[in-house]
């Protein structure tokens, strides 16, 4: 990944606390994880496994960070992220920790995180979805088994095909996480976003796939390239393991709710 281009800063940087943290509490990180965080950024990017990235991935949640300055800014894709750094030793730092950050503004503002960004390259990327899925299941990436069908955009539905279609649950998809999406949607010209939950039987009948459809066609865009770049950033915005597409209001009737 490239330089990150800087925003300017929303606030007094000498305060990230008292304007970040609605609680007013300090964070407490753990100790142990931020050094095994340190002891793993020191080996290259090109010897890093899979062995490395499990342990990064299962120490980054709760340990501790020192926030950048400006503390958000746009990364290469044109989204936020909130810049977090190891901290510097025998320096006092202002601690924060993913996991807290998390409930108190990253779901809400719809931030990323980009860990230790220098000029070549960062350590970490974590996309919004990344986070919500910390926030829904204790992990960033959800590797086992789910219910969803990795259906894209092109997915056709047979004609008999039975098909069962719901709302989407707070456990799938939160309100914070729904408000986002709306505004991103209404910003790009969805003058009301809406969402729905379709259900489909598994081709062996011994199951259920789902996905997330949006009321977001090719006809809301000037082009193609413009619906696909909007497509993309919904991804962002979603758990890596969420499959999505776009279809006809009028496909699906009465299904589709506003998000």
């Amino acid at each position: 990944m490239g330089l990150f281009d800087f925003l300017k800063k929303k606030d007094n940087a000498n305060e990230p606390t008292q304007q970040q943290n609605p609680q007013n509490e300090k964070y407490f990180g753990d100790l142990n994880k931020t050094g095994e965080i340190v002891n793993l950024v020191k080996i290259p990017h090109k010897d890093r496994d899979q062995n490395w990235t499990h342990k990064f991935l299962s120490n980054l949640a709760e340990a501790s960070f020192r926030c950048g300055d400006p503390q958000v800014v746009t990364g290469p894709d044109g989204l936020p992220y909130f810049q977090l750094f190891l901290p510097e030793p025998h320096r006092a730092f202002q601690c924060f920790v993913i996991d807290r950050m998390k409930d108190d503004f990253l779901l809400e503002e719809g931030f990323g995180i980009v860990i230790n960004p220098t000029e070549q390259q960062p350590d970490w990327v974590l996309s919004y979805g990344d986070i919500l899925n910390l926030h829904l299941n204790k992990t960033f990436y959800t590797s086992d088994e789910h219910s969803f069908s990795k259906a894209t955009e092109e997915e056709t539905i047979e004609e008999n095909e039975e098909v069962i279609i719901g709302q989407p649950s707070e456990t799938l998809l939160p309100q914070v996480t729904r408000k986002l999406l709306s505004a991103f949607l209404k910003m790009n010209g969805i003058e009301s976003p809406k969402v729905l939950l379709m259900m489909r039987k598994m081709a062996n009948g011994q199951g259920v796939l789902q996905d997330l459809v949006f009321n977001v066609t090719p006809y809301n865009f000037k082009n193609e390239e413009a619906y696909r770049t909007v497509m993309q950033t919904l991804s962002w915005y979603l758990p890596r393991h969420y499959s999505f597409m776009g279809m006809d209001e009028k496909t699906m009737e009465n299904g589709f709710m506003p998000l």
